[in-house]
């Protein structure tokens, strides 16, 4: 209706008409029929329409209305009003509107001062709305053009980025392999680090580690005992020697795990070196407990075992420690304990011993004579004593035996006795030894030039560790040429343990020496093996019956006839026989009667330095 042509006054006047019959002011607006009704809104928009309809119609619509009814009609028309506004405010929204409405309605709100001031804060409320809507909408837009964006941004990154993350991925687990086998090495290497590569058991390293974890756990409470069993194969070197170093190492795999039968998990196996174990017992009462474990290992000992189809016998040599001492270092102890199983070897083996003072003070003297050794050497502290060998048909000296001395600082003279087993040990024998075969050529051979007697020999006791040497010979040739002895003065004298023990190398050697006019002799002969079958292989001139079948030989039958059938098996052989350690003229009378050939001993002359030998060396004796 709004866009149809202006009305009519007929038109208008039909309406009014119609109202003026069906209302009046007294009536409720709610209460009309729908065709009054038609007529009251067709006449309540003309009144906005041409100028002077309108106010007819509003002259007549408040005289038929009265005042109540008239502004309830104006707030509807400001209700239609209020709708174009909003509409105005969303041009969104399709609509048609006629502009003399528009214009009539703002009019009307201009002559109604509550609708005025109602549509100015109205109006300005929904231009506010409008900005923020507009503002909403721009940065919803904003909002979906930077989504947008990240989302293209992100589909490149990706794009970008995927081949980037597989190669990572590919990185990543190759990392983890190459860590996980690095743990695997590391692993591997502790184990190798702490752990003994044959047996398996634990090595010294780790031993010692949980020693010292002990024995700071002893400091803690005093009443807890440590010890420790050090063992050492009986014969293991004999294994190796005969069937082969393969056979020796399964060996000591089977004695680990016979050992491990009877540690238990608390307590720690090791090995320690070559055929050396130990074992820590923690927590043990005392000393018996220590005792028995011991003697549990000898009885698991005594069974065979079995290398193939070999049966071998094996025992050990145990040496025991304990910490109720005040054993304050982890090595100290485990020294103390080999210390205690060197005395159980030299009882014998398969033996144990307890470590206690006596060896310590023992021990604590060898490393002293040991260190004092050293210095012996460098300060040129040893003297050799010579002792005649005697014809015992004639009385007179034939040569004499080089025997070593130690000139020491503060203890003054010491015999071998005390040192050679130490100077062996340590491998100063050979130097000292050495020294020893110069000096005597050297001496002897000025004795032949004051004598007059080139016929004099010198003796010097040869160790086995001289002939393992592979230049020996010709070390031999050298003092022979410096000293200008000839090679049939010179003796050396070896031990039949010596001559076993020795390789086929060692026996060529002693031939060359033959070759060259030296003579070999057997000393101490009938205290070793005693195995006879040898003199028929060696280059031997003589034999030197030991002093302990002398010196009872006047008194005891037996050891008459025992160096009566050492000589004559000599002679059968075509060897000579000296005759050690004769101190009275009835042992002297004696061997003369077996016809012993040399003899040596304090009945002619204890051992002397080099100027107390003077005289015309002939020795007057009862017997001559």
């Amino acid at each position: 209706m709004i866009g149809s042509p202006p009305p009519t006054e007929t038109e208008i006047e039909i309406h009014l008409y119609l109202l003026r019959d069906s209302i009046n002011e007294l009536m409720p607006l709610s209460s009309l029929n729908p065709v009054v009704e038609e007529s009251l809104l067709y006449c309540s928009i003309y009144m906005f329409l041409e100028p002077e309809q309108s106010q007819y119609c509003r002259s007549e619509l408040r005289h038929l209305l009265g005042s109540i009814n008239y502004q309830y009609l104006v707030a509807f028309v400001g209700y239609v009003k209020m709708c174009h506004v909003w509409m105005e405010a969303h041009p969104e929204v399709s609509y048609q509107t006629d502009k003399r409405a528009i214009e009539n309605l703002d009019k009307l709100v201009q002559l109604e001062p509550g609708l005025r001031n109602f549509f100015s804060t109205y109006i300005n409320k929904v231009r506010r709305e409008r900005e923020i809507q507009t503002e909403q909408v721009v940065q919803k837009a904003k909002h979906q053009r930077i989504q947008e964006a990240l989302r293209q941004s992100n589909g490149e990154l990706e794009k970008r980025v995927k081949p980037l993350t597989a190669d990572l991925s590919d990185f990543s687990i190759l990392l983890k392999q190459e860590i996980d086998k690095r743990q695997q090495a590391e692993a591997q290497l502790l184990h190798v680090a702490f752990h003994d590569s044959v047996t398996g058991l634990a090595n010294r390293a780790l031993f010692i580690q949980r020693l010292e974890q002990g024995i700071e756990q002893v400091k803690k409470q005093p009443s807890v005992v440590l010890a420790v069993l050090y063992l050492d194969l009986d014969w293991f070197q004999v294994i190796n020697n005969s069937l082969g170093y393969r056979s020796g190492d399964q060996l000591l795999i089977a004695f680990a795990r016979r050992l491990e039968i009877c540690v238990k998990s608390k307590n720690t196996l090791t090995r320690l070196e070559a055929d050396e174990f130990a074992i820590l017992l923690e927590d043990i009462e005392g000393m018996s407990d220590a005792i028995k474990f011991a003697q549990l290992l000898q009885q698991e000992l005594e069974t065979p075992f079995y290398l193939g189809s070999q049966e071998v016998l094996m025992s050990a040599s145990i040496g025991i420690a304990l910490t109720t001492t005040g054993y304050e270092q982890a090595e100290m102890l485990v020294g103390n304990a080999k210390i205690a199983m060197h005395h159980a070897k030299a009882l014998g083996k398969a033996n144990y011993k307890v470590f206690d003072t006596p060896m310590f003070i023992e021990t604590s003297k060898l490393l002293q004579l040991e260190s004092d050794l050293g210095r012996a050497v460098e300060n040129q502290e040893f003297r050799v004593h010579y002792q005649p060998i005697v014809s015992l048909s004639t009385n007179k000296i034939i040569g004499f035996e080089a025997l070593i001395r130690w000139q020491h600082p503060r203890r003054g003279l010491v015999f071998p006795e005390e040192f050679i087993s130490v100077a062996e040990k340590t491998g100063m024998i050979v130097p000292i030894s050495s020294w020893v075969l110069r000096e005597a050529c050297r001496q002897v051979y000025v004795w032949q030039q004051r004598f007059l007697n080139d016929q004099l020999t010198i003796s010097v006791n040869l160790c086995g560790k001289q002939l393992l040497q592979s230049n020996f010979n010709q070390e031999i040739r050298e003092i022979l040429k410096q000293t200008n002895l000839d090679a049939r003065s010179l003796k050396l004298e070896i031990t039949e343990t010596t001559i076993i023990e020795n390789s086929q190398s060692t026996i060529e050697r002693l031939w060359q020496l033959q070759e060259m006019g030296v003579q070999l002799h057997i000393d101490d002969f009938g205290t070793g093996y005693s195995s006879l079958s040898y003199l028929h292989h060696f280059p031997i001139s003589v034999l030197k019956i030991d002093r302990s079948f002398i010196n009872q030989i006047d008194t005891s039958s037996k050891n008459v006839e025992i160096v009566s059938a050492i000589v004559t098996l000599a002679h059968n052989l075509g060897i000579e026989v000296t005759a050690e350690g004769i101190e009275t003229l009835e042992q002297l009378e004696l061997l003369q009667k077996l016809q012993c050939k040399y003899g040596q001993g304090y009945f002619f002359s204890k051992p002397v330095q080099a100027d107390a030998v003077k005289g015309n060396l002939t020795y007057c004796t009862n017997a001559s």
